[in-house]
């Protein structure tokens, strides 16, 4: 038997009472068919509702050959049974689907961009349209979103209704779909009609707005990322938030806040090159007093407290010093081994054959080799393995 679809007969009907038709077992679940559902199944790029069968947790819900299957946790006891849906997450997607039909209207009347695909997360709504990004220009984007937002505030009808194949031919529809049945058609007048399964509000204004929040290039079209409705809202909300904290971390309001934030990171980098220049210059200070107090050919130094960038240095310091090292930074548990000398030493093959015995990872080549440790014992057990392996085959 095929189901009876309440919610295309009213999207905002929460409750209804159903008789179970069918108890499927799957794996641990159930799938129960209801001779009627307010539960949307996933389809169209839409989720599928979420909620309660006599208080078993519905947890998903498809279609297959018009049967409509709720996956649920246990079987209900009676014939009869109460159904319930999440209605918040409900008409979040009815937001996000409305508005992603208007939005798509409104780039496809701007510019005759097609809509070639759409998901509905839950974070983001996604279209991919087939203009590339790089044509994509931020002044088109805004353009098409004061658009789609004039759309909702004129809180036009939203029409749901089903034609035939050959009516669907004499309307204005953006995209047509090539089948031989029935199409429900989903139309706001002048904004966008195009065939669609899914659930929707019943005016524009209930959409509440509409913004794009990022683009960025898919598969040579331009995939747009956007909320709508309480989802734009609390984006909103929390980037009101950032800036006020930001603002008086600054003590700026927000028409000065981006240049008070480029100066700051201006005097950031410029502090950060002098700190490195110093740093050099201290590491070369460094190193030139330990080849002055040390002669031995093999350097082998455990820096407790110093981290891999500050390591690095200390090797850069050390090369045309003649001398092979073995520098480790126990809290970033990281090695570097170094060949600056003509011995036949190859710092690369040495840690291919031997680094896993000590959980480390790493590589190199002839004269350059660097490792990641699990942990502190690790790093000094291969650094001390290191210093006598090099003791033992290269005198």
């Amino acid at each position: 038997m095929l189901t009876e679809k309440l919610f295309y007969e009213n999207p905002y009907l929460r409750e209804c009472e159903s008789e179970v038709e069918e108890i499927v077992p799957k794996d641990d679940k159930f799938l129960l068919v209801l001779n009627k559902t307010i539960f949307y199944p996933e389809g169209g790029g839409q989720p599928s509702d979420i909620g309660e069968i006599d208080g078993a947790a519905v947890e998903y819900v498809f279609e297959k050959e018009g049967v409509i299957y709720h996956r649920v946790t246990k079987v209900p006891k009676d014939k009869k049974v109460f159904c319930k849906i999440d209605f918040e997450r409900r008409f979040d997607h009815m937001q996000q689907h409305s508005g992603e039909h208007l939005l798509t209207g409104a780039i496809f009347n701007l510019y005759k961009g097609n809509n070639k695909g759409f998901h509905l997360g839950e974070e983001y709504v996604t279209i991919d349209i087939d203009i590339p990004l790089e044509d994509m220009t931020e002044e088109m984007l805004l353009k098409a979103e004061e658009t789609v937002n004039s759309f909702i505030y004129k809180n036009q009808e939203i029409r749901t209704y089903v034609v035939s194949k050959e009516e669907s031919e004499k309307l204005p529809l953006r995209k047509r779909i090539n089948v031989d049945e029935d199409l429900r058609i989903v139309e706001a007048e002048n904004m966008d009609c195009c065939p669609c399964c899914g659930t929707h509000v019943i005016r524009t204004g209930e959409v509440g707005v509409v913004k794009i929040i990022k683009t960025e290039r898919y598969k040579g079209m331009t995939r747009i990322y956007f909320k709508c409705g309480n989802r734009a809202l609390k984006d909103f909300q929390n980037k009101h938030n950032i800036i006020t904290k930001l603002n008086r971390l600054f003590s700026s309001d927000e028409n000065n806040l981006v240049q008070r934030v480029e100066n700051q990171a201006a005097d950031f980098e410029r502090v950060s090159r002098e700190l490195n220049k110093l740093r050099r210059i201290l590491a070369v200070r460094e190193v030139e007093h330990i080849v002055k107090e040390d002669s031995s050919k093999i350097y082998v130094g455990k820096y407790e407290d110093r981290s891999f960038e500050e390591i690095q240095l200390l090797g850069t310091a050390f090369e045309g010093k003649d001398r092979i090292i073995i520098l480790g930074s126990l809290c970033d548990l990281k090695l570097l081994f170094n060949n600056n000398t003509g011995l036949d030493v190859n710092c690369g093959k040495i840690f291919k054959d031997n680094i896993k015995e000590f959980n480390g990872k790493g590589g190199g080549n002839g004269k350059k080799a660097q490792g990641t440790f699990t942990s502190k014992e690790d790093l000094v057990n291969f650094m001390n393995f290191l210093s006598s392996y090099l003791e033992s085959n290269t005198y």
